[in-house]
């Protein structure tokens, strides 16, 4: 099976996991979390100030591949705009500000995320 790193405390309530392609993504009421391999994205919604679908040229351009030379082609694309992600690797925690983050989500990962953005005032 998959070996992601363990998350020490998730913010919020669970209210979303999916594993695909050896990519975990799980969604909180309070944050965003996608898993690569040893790699942890986590963006807290409230620095969310974009998300939308975006075109397959413009993911393929900016996602790194999980494996191999083409991004996962599983799900649509989407762009995430936010003040604030946090990058955690086995060398420690980076704190990145203004960034754009290209991932692929399920239709019902996606919805749900519109849903909490919009409760949230996003």
């Amino acid at each position: 099976m998959y070996q992601f790193p363990k998350i020490k405390m998730l913010r919020g309530e669970l209210k979303r996991t999916e594993i695909r392609n050896q990519v975990k993504y799980q969604l909180t009421t309070k944050e965003f979390i996608q898993q690569r391999g040893r790699t942890t994205y986590r963006i807290a919604l409230e620095h969310i100030l974009g998300f939308v679908e975006c075109a397959d040229s413009e993911y393929e351009r900016h996602a790194k591949p999980v494996y191999g030379t083409k991004p996962d082609r599983f799900g649509k694309p989407y762009k995430i705009v936010a003040n604030l992600m946090y990058l955690i690797t086995e060398s420690g925690v980076i704190e990145q500000s203004r960034v754009s983050f290209y991932t692929r989500l399920s239709s019902h990962f996606a919805k749900q995320m519109e849903i909490l953005l919009g409760s949230n005032g996003t």
